[in-house]
């Protein structure tokens, strides 16, 4: 390690790797400039906040606002915005002034909750269209366009949008992260327990412990599920990178995220040396040197003796002769 190195991370923030996380992958794309990233970013979060809002009038109007913050649907929905808002705001930062410091300034559990957050998005906007659809679809009950207009925005575009963001942009998922959708979800087990003993009903029948093993295979099935499709989804993200690679040279030259790029390589490098400093490695030998100094001094003065010795009998020889 040189003395420029960064230190090397430790406790939770070695743990959650975030020094593994290369920040310019939030604000650049594999296939259009960060300024049209940042374009697409806040149409789509335009038409969350919008279907926020609507959710918000519709609970109101039909006095079931309880469900806002309850059911999975509503909280991961939220979720989405969340995470479109925040990246929103990032790449904003980044066409405005070319640098990643408003990743870099903030604290750094920060920066891995918004990794995480993207790593839950991704995997929960797959499961909840698919239960919806699946399970809980009522195709006799009757709704108004605003109702329709929310309905199908949580269960079907924001599908849509995730995959829209997955396409465009350049996050990348690390095995530790998939503590992210685990956490969330266990968390909100909890809080549907909490529901029934206030309420003495259940947000999802199959949520139901008193249905015994079935309720178990069902709780244990949800965190199995939502641990495959997050390695699924890493997979998919490392092929998506493979797939666009060429066409993402030319687009990090053309927006000037390539510099980001090989800035975060060059400190990764850095950090993950692991070569003793000069001083270190000098110190532990110095004894042995010594001893090899001492030992060949020793050596050198009994040769020269012997030496000494031969020429002065041979010189007393020829005097005698």
């Amino acid at each position: 390690m040189t003395e420029d190195a960064p230190p090397l991370p430790t406790g939770l923030r070695r743990f959650l790797l975030y020094d593994r996380l290369d920040h310019s992958r939030a604000v650049s794309s594999n296939l259009v400039s960060a300024d049209s990233l940042l374009y697409i970013r806040a149409f789509v979060s335009l038409h969350l906040v919008a279907v926020f809002i609507a959710t918000l009038y519709v609970s109101a109007r039909d006095n079931v606002f309880y469900m806002v913050p309850t059911t999975f649907t509503n909280l991961s929905n939220i979720g989405l915005t969340a995470y479109y808002l925040t990246a929103t705001w990032h790449s904003f930062r980044y066409t405005r002034t070319r640098t990643l410091s408003s990743l870099q300034d903030q604290h750094w559990f920060l920066t891995v909750a918004f990794w995480m957050l993207y790593g839950s998005v991704v995997v929960y906007h797959i499961v909840v269209p698919a239960i919806y659809w699946g399970m809980l679809y009522d195709p006799n009950n009757t709704m108004d366009p605003v109702n329709e207009y929310v309905d199908y925005s949580h269960h079907g575009v924001d599908l849509l949008c995730m995959m829209i963001e997955l396409v465009f942009n350049r996050m990348d998922l690390l095995p530790v992260h998939v503590l992210g959708p685990l956490f969330f979800i266990i968390l909100y087990m909890f809080l549907a327990w909490v529901y029934f003993a206030a309420r003495a009903e259940w947000l999802y029948g199959f949520l139901d412990w008193s249905k015994g093993p079935l309720a178990a295979g069902w709780y244990l099935g949800l965190l199995a599920a939502f641990t495959i499709l997050f390695f699924l989804q890493l997979y998919l993200h490392k092929g998506r990178d493979a797939l666009f690679k060429g066409r993402r040279a030319t687009v990090a030259r053309q927006d000037g995220t390539d510099t980001l790029e090989h800035s975060f390589l060059a400190n990764a490098n850095n950090t993950t040396a692991t070569v003793m400093p000069n001083s270190n490695h000098e110190n532990h030998h110095a004894p042995l040197n010594d001893k090899a100094e001492l030992e060949e001094g020793q050596f050198g003065q009994t040769i020269n003796a012997r030496l000494n010795e031969k020429a002065e009998l041979e010189d007393g020889t020829v005097k005698q002769m």
